[in-house]
């Protein structure tokens, strides 16, 4: 059987994982991403909502809240570095009744205290709201207006960050869906065992392993008997217009979730990048292979966002699609060294704000595994500006995307 000798072995190609492996190619150490798909991002990252959260919403107390502000202004640092084009967009938080003006309130006393600029409540008084937003549906009565959060492609922004790390020096596994991980106590590594579609296996010899599989981290976790949380898929579902729908929204417009709900956003009436009014999303438990859509909650979700927003031309839908996200019984984010073996580091239960966390999350991923023995030298030869691959010179991307402006309005 073939095998590979590492420093790092990180399991998990999404955007948590990709970005960590770029951390870590900011220093002299060689590092693996191992992954089951046959490419980068294609569990969570490729169908969330992209959109980078100011830092107001989370529970207190948790690391979902406390990183979110550094996550989002992290987040247009490394942006800008590699060349990703995102676009800013005010937002309203809608509510429906005015016992949820509480809630609201609390929302805006901790995002001021996170240092969330441009937060104001507007009530819909003198329809107010209708004159900033026209197909509003009145019954909102007041929302939670943020001046300024981000939007961007997650697919395009897990290639972009792969791309730098694998620049840099990160090699990658695709299409090895790991089958067991061995911890030989006196070599002092892991022997991870991987398979590929064809039956081809493959060992993987590591002295550090980081887990981010995102919805399958607990398996992961379960092979070295760490069983201290467990994951849960939690199904979204999402409806894409045709670009020719112009004029539906100005604002990004979230409904608040229900009350009493484990909802960890509410659904939402957005654009993507390119100018797609993009819509969902449900709260559905699940498995961890469902992907598919339904008719039952698509319904849903049309009844729920009908109520905020009026006119929505479900005649022009082009697409629906569906994403997991990873829940961790924690409640929060799992991040740091596992209860059974200090060299292996959780970076499990990304759901939302996950995207917006991802850089900050690969900071301290890499400072745990400091902590946990390993040499942390800088690289002299670390590129943090994202070098475009031949074939996208030659689809003139460079040529339409290098003077995108990262604080460009719709």
């Amino acid at each position: 059987m073939n095998k590979i000798n590492t420093k790092v072995a990180i399991i998990g190609a999404g955007i948590t994982g990709c970005a960590i492996a770029r951390e870590i190619s900011r220093y002299k150490i060689d590092a693996i991403v191992i992954e089951k798909e046959a490419d980068i991002g294609w569990g969570t990252s490729k169908a969330n909502s992209g959109n980078i959260h100011p830092g107001y919403a989370g529970e207190k107390d948790t690391l979902k809240l406390s990183l979110c502000r550094k996550g989002h202004m992290l987040f247009k640092k490394n942006a800008e570095e590699l060349s990703i084009p995102i676009k800013t967009i005010s937002s309203f938080l809608n509510i429906f009744k005015p016992d949820q003006l509480k809630d609201l309130n609390k929302l805006l006393k901790q995002g001021k205290k996170y240092g969330v600029p441009g937060l104001k409540i507007i009530q819909n008084k003198n329809r107010l709201l209708k004159s900033m937003e026209p197909n509003i549906s009145n019954n909102v009565i007041a929302a939670l207006h943020c001046s300024k959060l981000y939007v961007t492609s997650p697919y395009e922004v897990t290639i972009a960050i792969s791309e730098n790390a694998k620049n840099n020096g990160i090699n990658f596994l695709l299409d090895s869906k790991v089958h067991s991980i061995c911890f030989n106590k006196q070599l002092n590594r892991f022997f991870i065992e991987t398979i590929n579609y064809s039956g081809n296996k493959l060992i993987v010899e590591s002295e550090f392993i980081v887990n981010a599989a995102g919805v399958y981290s607990d398996e992961i976790a379960g092979m070295i008997d760490d069983y201290s949380f467990k994951i849960t898929a939690i199904k979204g579902q999402y409806f894409l217009l045709d670009i020719d729908v112009k004029n539906l929204v100005k604002f990004l417009n979230i409904r608040i979730s229900d009350p009493d709900s484990e909802e960890s956003k509410g659904m939402y009436v957005g654009k993507t990048p390119n100018g797609n009014f993009i819509m969902g999303s449900n709260y559905e438990v699940t498995t961890k292979e469902d992907t598919g859509t339904s008719k039952e909650s698509l319904d849903e979700i049309k009844n729920k966002l009908s109520e905020m927003i009026e006119n929505i031309p479900y005649d022009k839908v082009i697409a629906t699609f569906a994403g997991l996200r990873a829940y961790a019984d924690t409640g929060d984010f799992v991040l740091g060294p596992s209860v059974t073996n200090l060299k292996f580091i959780n970076a499990a239960g990304i759901q939302s704000p996950g995207f917006t966390c991802a850089f900050i999350i690969a900071k301290i991923i890499v400072e745990y595994l400091k902590d946990s023995g390993l040499a942390l030298v800088k690289n002299p030869k670390f590129i943090p500006e994202r070098i475009y691959p031949e074939r996208l010179v030659k689809d003139n991307y460079i040529e339409n995307n290098k003077n995108f402006n990262i604080n460009q309005k719709f």
